[in-house]
């Protein structure tokens, strides 16, 4: 539907506007209404209302150079998502949605300049250690642009990335003892978190990683392995395997194919059996410290650290450890875990000087 009209303008001329409504943008979901003015006759109108419901047949988008930034990114992020892993999508979202977008998003295309983006790089690398992957997304963002011709340059690529200042930092120890990781789940078990106790027994006794604990696929190919598990922690699985029936059962909740679900739920009330949220880890090492401000708090990623340290102390071999930790090669194993404990190393200079003996 389209309406032309003749009009008034402030300097007494007469001029020619049309007004089109072309359906909904399936990006924002608001309808599509075009107004243009400022033409000399109605056949120039009529002639250029034509050009722009051709051109939007054939394109599917009107004036791509006054696209947002934000309608951009919705597109974008559309096609990436098609090849990624959940937890990347959802770290992607909380870049976009806490920093990238509050920045960019109201912005349209053709306004963004590289003075702009290197303004807000500055701000960025001020502040947050993850400055360059935030621009990273952002320079992908609008190499998408260029690939679908929405626009010709990437001004975030016409930027210096700025270099944080060190600053020093004390060395802590990034893993737990045997004592220690005893205390950490005498602490989980004052808390009666039985999902929590489990969960972060799979981590430190089988070392997996966080996410492959959570929802997604291993790392890497080697890592996509069948692991020997030891007796008490599979009685543990089995304890909380238990448990979950039975709390199904005293809510009522019956449910098929039970063994098909998630071992590590957000909650027993959802029939869908949702994964647990991504923070969820972090969240439970907060309320450890917070409840027992004199424990030790390490990353969750130290918990396979420690699973790997404490197999080296236990005897086994940097081989078997890369094998169980499904490490491509014995190198990375080294590279990243080969960190000896205090008690190996005094074992090793007791054995050092009884071979020695003078």
């Amino acid at each position: 539907m389209a309406t032309l009209k003749k009009y008034v303008k402030r300097n007494g001329t007469k001029a020619w506007q049309f007004q089109v409504y072309l359906g909904t943008n399936q990006v924002t979901g608001k309808p599509i209404k075009i107004t243009r003015r400022n033409y000399s006759s109605k056949k120039e109108a009529q002639l250029a209302l034509s050009r722009l419901q051709v051109d939007f047949e054939k394109n599917g988008l009107i004036n791509n150079e006054h696209m947002t930034f934000n309608q951009l990114y919705l597109l974008w992020f559309e096609q990436h998502s098609k090849d990624i892993k959940e937890t990347t999508k959802q770290r992607i979202r909380i870049y976009f949605d806490n920093h990238i977008l509050k920045e960019l998003g109201e912005h349209r295309i053709d306004k963004i300049t590289p003075l702009y983006c290197q303004k807000i790089l500055n701000k960025w690398s001020e502040s947050m250690a993850i400055y360059k992957q935030l621009r990273t997304y952002v320079n992908m963002v609008f190499k998408y642009a260029i690939l679908i011709d929405i626009i010709k340059d990437n001004p975030m690529e016409r930027t210096i990335i700025p270099k944080r200042k060190k600053q020093a930092t004390i060395e802590t120890d990034s893993y737990y003892t045997k004592e220690e990781l005893k205390e950490f789940f005498h602490c989980l078990l004052q808390l009666k978190d039985r999902r929590a106790y489990t969960f972060f027994r799979v981590l430190a006794f089988i070392g997996l990683r966080k996410g492959e604990a959570i929802i997604q696929d291993t790392k890497t190919e080697s890592s996509n392995q069948t692991v020997k598990a030891d007796q008490q922690t599979m009685t543990i699985l089995k304890e909380w395997k238990n448990h979950i029936l039975q709390e199904k059962f005293r809510l009522g909740i019956r449910q098929e194919n039970f063994n098909e679900n998630v071992v590590f739920c957000n909650s027993v009330l959802d029939r869908k059996n949702p994964y647990l949220y991504k923070s969820y880890a972090n969240n439970v090492l907060k309320k450890v410290k917070r409840h027992f401000p004199n424990m030790k708090i390490i990353k969750v990623h130290d918990f396979r650290k420690t699973n790997a340290s404490l197999l080296f102390e236990s005897g086994a071999s940097i081989k078997d450890v890369s094998q169980r930790l499904g490490h491509k090669s014995t190198k990375v194993t080294t590279d990243i875990y080969v960190m000896v404990t205090q008690s190996k190393q005094d074992e090793t200079a007791e054995h050092f000087s009884e071979y020695m003996a003078f």
